[in-house]
């Protein structure tokens, strides 16, 4: 009875302590309602943009698994999910350098996709490997995320709106929230609900980060 008690005590230690249940669980669903956002938009458009969609949707889903299953009880899950985005961490670093090949210039939409993969597999990896130091700068970053696409931040940056280098092949999408195709309100309105997921995406990170 000992043994089974100190597993639960360190069960809820290690999953997202401080965290009330019912907290965990009103976060997972709202993840979830960002994962079929994403998954939407992916639906509708093509090239970068589905498949940036598409990561965002499998993120999403892959961080409400994290607040509602606890890694003592599902160590399989996590060691899955551990190597799910180890994988698309290394693809998307690879797709960046071989776009920014076609473009003339790297675009900071996936840099910044290849750091949320890899802050996953951070927060995914087992507790004794995982330093500290990293978890609260990722923890910071993700903060000052927030703050960028809540107050749509990134949507003013030029480096985040640039038009295609000349004599390259295929524009680079900016923030990939717009349907290629549209009225302009329906553009200005797919942009921010995009912006917004993406906060409470970033927010709910920083809090998985410091409650870990």
């Amino acid at each position: 009875m000992a043994t089974v008690l100190a597993g639960a005590h360190v069960d809820h230690a290690v999953h997202m302590s401080g965290l009330p249940a019912w907290l965990r669980v009103g976060v997972a669903l709202v993840l979830a309602v960002v994962a079929v956002v994403h998954a939407q938009h992916g639906a509708q458009m093509a090239g970068q943009r589905r498949w940036w969609h598409l990561g965002h949707a499998v993120m999403a889903a892959g961080m409400a698994a994290m607040y509602l299953l606890p890694r003592m009880r599902y160590e399989g899950l996590h060691h899955g999910g551990l190597v799910l985005f180890a994988l698309l961490a290394a693809g998307t670093v690879v797709a960046a350098v071989g776009l920014r090949s076609r473009e003339g210039a790297l675009n900071p939409i996936w840099t910044m996709s290849a750091l949320d993969y890899l802050a996953m597999v951070y927060m995914l990896a087992g507790p004794a490997v995982r330093p500290a130091w990293l978890g609260y700068a990722l923890a910071a970053y993700f903060s000052c995320a927030v703050l960028g696409w809540a107050a749509r931040a990134f949507d003013r940056l030029p480096v985040f709106a640039r038009p295609v280098a000349v004599g390259a092949g295929q524009a680079g999408p900016a923030l990939l929230s717009a349907p290629p195709d549209g009225d302009s309100g329906g553009r200005s309105r797919s942009r921010m609900s995009v912006a917004l997921t993406l906060a409470v995406m970033a927010a709910a990170m920083a809090a998985m980060l410091v409650a870990m």
